[in-house]
């Protein structure tokens, strides 16, 4: 049977190494070059997302127990909660009057970025707890815009200082989510909607469209945001994994 063939193959930690190495391969190749043919590269990352999970269901991969299996469930519940209300935002929003969105081809962008994002955070939220969670998430999203910042301003010094300056949130706030947990949660929430006006305003001075702001929003300030969300709603210390593992 191709379930029992898949599963002897696997080892713990296989699938999940696989499926990341996709998903970096897949936005790496995507972005290496502006030729339309490399964003066919992109169906790398959908791969590596996915196809565990369509494996799971259909039998032909069993490599989690029934917690597991649970958790990965529920995290793909809020990512249907999450992308749903954008999609009833946005039909409301474009039938209720005359719109012209610039760059309605990124529509899909955007909900794929809303869909990974919030299944991405719920499953780490469940496997790490709140504090662990959004100390990594906090630390590698601030380190991947760092890193985007400086690549893409490396002839201009001063931009890239300037915009290298909007990661301070990320590393300041994933600190102090160590120390002061709940405190963390509050300025995360502030530096978000500190920043959503910033950018909102930065886009609309350059004249970017509004389905491009809104991707930026999304994996810009997602990360602040549901940090802090999390942050603020965690349990008690007893119950959350982070006192008993540390990172």
């Amino acid at each position: 049977m191709p379930s029992k063939k898949i599963s002897e193959l696997v080892r713990p930690k296989l699938v999940p190494t696989v499926a990341g190495a996709l998903v970096i391969l897949g936005f790496a190749l995507a972005n290496l070059t502006r030729g339309q043919a490399w964003w066919w590269c992109i169906v790398l990352t959908g791969l590596g997302t996915f196809g565990p999970g369509l494996l799971r269901e259909l039998g032909w991969l069993k490599d989690k127990d029934e917690f597991e299996i649970q958790a990965a469930r529920r995290a793909g519940y809020h990512a249907f909660l999450a992308s749903g209300l954008a999609a009833f935002l946005w039909i409301a929003f474009v039938r209720s009057g005359p719109r012209q969105l610039k760059s309605p081809e990124e529509l899909a962008t955007f909900f794929a970025a809303i869909l990974w994002f919030t299944w991405m955070f719920s499953s780490l939220v469940n496997y790490w707890g709140a504090r662990k969670t959004a100390f990594r998430i906090l630390l590698a999203y601030g380190a991947a815009w760092m890193a985007f910042n400086v690549l893409d301003e490396l002839t201009h010094p001063v931009a890239m200082l300037m915009q290298s300056l909007l990661t301070v949130p990320f590393f300041l706030c994933a600190w102090l989510s160590r120390q002061w947990p709940r405190s963390a949660g509050v300025l995360l929430l502030v530096a978000s909607v500190a920043l959503f006006i910033l950018i909102a305003r930065v886009h609309e001075a350059r004249g970017l469209g509004l389905v491009v702001s809104a991707t930026t929003m999304v994996l810009f300030i997602g990360p602040l945001f549901a940090s802090g969300i999390a942050l603020l709603l965690r349990q008690s210390a007893e119950s959350d994994p982070i006192q008993q593992e540390e990172p």
